[in-house]
């Protein structure tokens, strides 16, 4: 976990060749990351090679603090992203994947909470994710639930890394 720009998805690509590479088990990757957007966000940069076998589920994600105009439309953009996120998930429980990568998931808990999460990988023998949990985006109530929500996670993780932020600078987009 980290800020804006502190590289938590290269880290997770990284783990994830370092793990194919390393065995034979069932994979599954959740990219929740929206599309780049003023250099914020991103999915896992896999090549066509990396995605072959493994089961790759990327609903299409809208940032809610970059594209909402108003408190109510950020409100309905995160629980129309946490309705195509729960449909993955019921995907991913129909699987049979061993291993999970996660990119984003700070991302599901603008609308959907922790232990929601929790119970739906709990099935899952080792899940690798990444989140943002930064002040980039300010303390608008949607920031102060997704950052309550990955301390829930966090507690039930067995490692927990924090990224440092981007060297070059601190980002800032708004204070509110």
């Amino acid at each position: 976990m980290g800020e804006v720009h502190s590289g938590k998805t290269l880290a997770t690509l990284k783990i994830f060749r370092d793990w194919r590479r390393s065995g034979a088990e069932s994979i599954a990757v959740l990219d929740l990351a929206p599309e780049k957007i003023d250099r914020v966000g991103g999915k896992m940069p896999f090549t066509e090679e990396e995605k072959e076998g493994i089961l790759y589920l990327s609903p299409g994600i809208i940032p809610p603090r970059l594209l909402g105009k108003s408190e109510e439309e950020i409100r309905r953009l995160a629980g129309e992203n946490q309705q195509r996120i729960d449909q993955a998930l019921r995907t991913l429980q129909a699987s049979a994947a061993s291993v999970l990568f996660i990119n984003d998931i700070s991302l599901y808990f603008h609308a959907g909470d922790g232990e929601q999460i929790w119970l739906s990988l709990e099935k899952i023998s080792t899940v690798v994710m990444n989140g943002y949990y930064g002040r980039y985006f300010g303390s608008s109530s949607l920031s102060q639930r997704e950052r309550a929500e990955m301390e829930f996670l966090m507690v039930w993780c067995d490692r927990v890394l924090f990224l440092p932020p981007f060297r070059g600078g601190m980002y800032q987009k708004n204070n509110n």
